[in-house]
C-alpha cells in the first residue's frame, strides 16, 4: 500500500523544484586535527561511549529529481574489551534502490596517534540475504576513539524518521538537521525528550536543527514494548509555498480518501467475479452481522492462500484471487472489502498503531507509520485483521489493541463515495475473556515411586492465541510433538499417553471456547526419597515460572501482550499412611490494590478432606498496562509464582 500512496506524489512535488543545486557543507563536523574527549561521569561504566551521532537529511535536486543525501557522522569512545568488540569493525547497511558514498573513518589512539580508513579495507559483504558495507577500524584498544562519516543517496520520500537511542550505547551529543528547498515546508516532531528548533531560512535553503545531550541506553526490558518510548524524531512534507501556502498536504484527511477508494472500488469484472465465489460461503442464514462476519473471514482464510510476497496483481485483482486462490496484502485487503460489501456488512477500514513500533500520531502525519490495516464493523464494535490467517473474528494481534487507530468511515455525497478519517480507541478484549488455566488430579503409584497424573490446560481468548495455529497448520507428526511439549511442563516427563484435545479450530474464538488440551503422564521426575519421607516437588506442577531480578534500575512502565488469569487447580490424593508436614508452604499471598480493587496478584491456598488435597493457585494481570511506580509490585508477585514453583511438599509416614 505504501508504495501506491507514495507514487501520486513524487510528481507533483518534483515539477515545482527549483532546479538550482545547492551545496549545503556536510564535513563541518569532522575536524582535519581530531582530538580526544572526556566522558561525562554518568557513562563512566559504559564499555562505549557514544561521543558524537549527527545526521544530516538533505533534498536535493538533480536534472528535475529530488533524491534524499543522509550524512551520517559517528564518534565512539572504547573502554573495555566490549566496547573494543562492538567497534573494531563497522556495518553500513545497503539498502535496495540507495548507493552509499563518502565513507571516511579513522581510529584517534589514547597517544593522539591517527589512523585512517584506506580504500582497500572497505568490503561488502552479505549475510542473512542482508548487504553491508563492512571496513575493519585499525588500532582500537582501551581509551581510543573511533570516527566514521558516509552519505547515503536514496530515491525521493516525502516521510522519514531517525532514531536516536538505543540498547548497546549512550551519546553526549547528538544533532539532527533536515535541510530542504525552501519552498517546502516540512513539519518536525520531537519525541521523548529529543528536542527541534524553528526551521530557518538561509539563502535559498530551509533547515531545522533537532538536538539532545547525554542520552543513556534504553534497554530492552521484560514486560515492557520500548520501541516507543526511544528519543526520536519524525518529518514529513505540509506545504509547498509556491503552489499552495495555505493548503496541507499528505493529511490524514486525504489520506482516508484515497486509501479508501483504492480498497473499495472495483470493476464490472471483478463485480461479477465477488458474486461467484460469495455465493460459496457458508453463511448463516437469518443471523447478525457477526456470524456472517466470522463465516466469511474463515471461508476466506481457508480458501485463499495469504502472502505478502505475491507479485503485484492486476486492475481486475479480485478475479485474480480467485482464480489464483491467493493474494498479497493489498490484493486481500480489496477482496474482503468487496465481500463484506456485497453480503451488506458496514466496516470502516482502521490503520492500528501497534504497542511493539512506533505509535501513529495524529498531529504528525506519517503516512509511513500506516503498514498495518484492520477491519471494524459498527454494527458489532469488533475487528478482524485480514491478513492474519491463524486468527479469527473477534480477535486481532494482540499488539494492535490497547492503542488508537486512524478510522476511514466512508460516506456517499450524491454519486461519490470518499471517506472521514478520525482517530479512536482501538481496545482490548475484557481480562475475563483471556485465561491460561491448568487442572491436574495426582495419584501415586503402588509403589510410591511413580507419580500418574491427568492434566488439562485450558486456555480461553489471547490464552489460546498462541496454540490453536499448532492445529490449523502444522503436519499430525508436528502436532503430535507440540501436545507432549504442553503437557511436559506439569512434570518434566515425557511418559504421556491418552492425549486429548478439544475445541481446536480457529472459529472456537467467536464464541471463545477454550481450547483443552490434557493427557495422561508417569513420572518419576517430581519425587525423592529421604529417608522414611517422600518429598514431592508439588510447585513444578505449575510448569516454568518467570524470576525477575533487576540489576539495573527500572526505565519503562510494565506492558502485558494482554490482560489474564492464570487458575491451576490441583487435586493430591495423599498415599493411605501418610501425613503432609507443610502444608502450610503453599499458602501465598500477594495482591496490588487500586481504589479498593485488586489489579494483579498471586494467592494460593489448599484445603484438606481426609486423603484428598485441594490446591487453588490464581495469579491474575487485570490490566495491559502497569506504571513505573508500581512495578516493584508486579515484580513480587512475577517473583511469588516463581517462589511458588519450588515448593516441596514432605510426606511422612504416620
Amino acid at each position: 500500500m505504501k508504495k501506491i500512496i507514495i507514487s501520486f506524489l513524487i510528481s507533483a512535488i518534483v515539477s515545482v523544484v527549483s532546479a538550482q543545486a545547492f551545496d549545503f557543507s556536510i564535513r563541518d563536523s569532522w575536524q582535519a586535527t581530531p582530538s580526544l574527549h572526556s566522558i561525562h561521569p554518568q557513562f563512566d561504566s559504559s564499555g562505549a561511549v557514544g561521543i558524537l551521532d549527527e545526521r544530516r537529511i538533505e533534498y536535493k535536486t538533480e536534472n528535475k529529481d529530488i533524491f534524499i543525501y543522509a550524512t551520517y557522522h559517528r564518534i565512539i569512545k572504547v573502554k573495555d574489551d566490549k566496547g573494543i568488540e562492538m567497534f573494531n569493525k563497522i556495518y553500513v547497511p545497503v539498502y535496495r534502490n540507495s548507493e552509499i558514498n563518502d565513507i571516511k573513518a579513522r581510529t584517534v589512539l589514547p597517544d593522539g596517534k591517527v589512523i585512517d580508513l584506506t580504500a582497500d579495507k572497505i568490503k561488502e559483504i552479505e549475510e542473512e540475504g542482508n548487504t553491508y558495507k563492512l571496513f575493519a577500524m585499525d588500532g582500537v584498544e582501551k581509551g581510543a576513539e573511533v570516527e566514521y562519516t558516509y552519505t547515503v543517496k536514496r530515491n525521493l520520500n516525502l516521510f522519514g524518521s531517525e532514531t536516536f537511542q538505543s540498547g548497546s550505547l549512550p551519546y553526549q551529543q547528538a544533532r539532527f538537521y533536515l535541510v530542504t528547498p525552501k519552498h517546502l515546508k516540512f513539519d518536525v516532531k520531537a519525541y521523548n525528550g529529543f528536542k527541534i528548533s524553528t526551521d530557518s531560512v538561509i539563502n535559498d535553503e530551509r533547515i531545522i536543527m533537532g538536538y539532545d545531550n547525554d542520552i543513556k541506553e534504553l534497554d530492552d526490558e521484560k514486560y515492557a514494548y520500548r520501541d516507543k518510548y526511544l528519543e526520536r524524531v519524525d518529518y514529513k512534507l505540509s506545504y509547498n509555498l509556491d503552489t499552495g501556502p495555505d493548503v496541507r498536504l499528505y493529511t490524514w484527511k486525504e489520506f482516508a480518501k484515497r486509501v479508501f477508494e483504492y480498497y473499495t472500488t472495483r470493476t464490472a469484472k471483478e463485480d461479477k467475479a465477488l458474486d461467484g465465489f460469495i455465493a460459496k460461503i457458508p453463511t448463516p442464514a437469518n443471523t447478525g452481522d457477526a456470524a456472517k462476519i466470522l463465516a466469511a473471514e474463515d471461508y476466506i482464510k481457508t480458501n485463499i492462500n495469504i502472502d505478502e510476497k505475491l507479485i503485484a496483481q492486476s486492475p481486475d485483482a479480485i478475479a485474480d484471487v480467485i482464480k489464483n486462490k491467493g493474494a498479497n496484502h493489498d490484493g486481500i485487503v480489496k477482496f474482503f472489502a468487496g465481500v463484506f460489501n456485497k453480503l451488506n456488512i458496514g466496516f470502516q477500514l482502521v490503520f492500528p498503531s501497534s504497542r511493539s513500533d512506533y505509535p501513529l500520531d495524529e498531529e504528525l502525519e506519517n503516512w509511513n507509520r500506516t503498514d498495518d490495516i484492520l477491519f471494524f464493523f459498527p454494527s458489532t464494535g469488533k475487528f478482524i485483521d485480514p491478513k492474519n490467517e491463524a486468527l479469527r473474528y473477534p480477535y486481532i494481534p494482540e499488539n494492535f489493541t490497547a492503542t488508537r487507530g486512524l478510522f476511514l468511515k466512508g460516506t456517499t455525497i450524491g454519486s461519490f463515495t470518499t471517506a472521514i478519517g478520525n482517530f479512536a480507541d482501538i481496545p482490548m478484549e475484557p481480562f475475563s475473556e483471556h485465561a491460561i488455566n491448568m487442572e491436574a488430579d495426582i495419584k501415586f503409584d503402588e509403589t510410591l515411586d511413580t507419580l500418574l497424573i491427568s492434566s488439562s490446560q485450558i486456555l480461553r481468548g489471547y490464552g489460546a492465541a498462541g496454540y490453536r495455529p499448532v492445529y490449523a497448520f502444522l503436519p499430525k507428526d508436528r502436532q503430535d510433538e507440540a501436545n507432549k511439549e504442553i503437557i511436559k511442563s506439569v512434570s518434566g516427563s515425557t511418559n504421556i499417553s491418552n492425549i486429548k484435545i478439544k475445541n481446536k479450530e480457529l472459529t472456537n474464538y467467536f464464541d471463545n471456547k477454550p481450547l483443552v488440551i490434557s493427557g495422561d503422564i508417569k513420572s518419576t521426575e517430581l519425587l525423592e526419597r529421604a529417608g522414611n519421607k517422600i518429598l514431592l516437588k508439588i510447585g513444578e506442577v505449575i510448569g516454568p515460572q518467570e524470576q525477575m531480578y533487576q540489576e539495573k534500575p527500572r526505565q519503562l512502565p510494565v506492558e502485558l501482550p494482554f490482560p489474564h488469569t492464570l487458575e491451576r487447580k490441583i487435586t493430591l490424593h495423599i498415599p493411605d499412611g501418610y501425613t503432609i508436614k507443610n502444608p502450610s508452604d503453599l499458602n501465598f499471598s500477594v495482591q496490588h490494590k487500586q481504589n479498593g480493587e485488586t489489579t494483579m496478584g498471586f494467592v494460593s491456598s489448599y484445603t484438606q478432606n481426609g486423603n484428598t488435597m485441594n490446591i487453588l493457585i490464581e495469579e491474575n494481570y487485570m490490566q495491559v498496562q502497569y506504571p513505573l511506580s508500581q512495578f516493584e509490585e508486579f515484580k513480587k508477585i512475577i517473583n511469588t509464582s516463581a517462589d511458588f514453583n519450588k515448593v516441596v511438599l514432605v510426606l511422612e509416614k504416620k
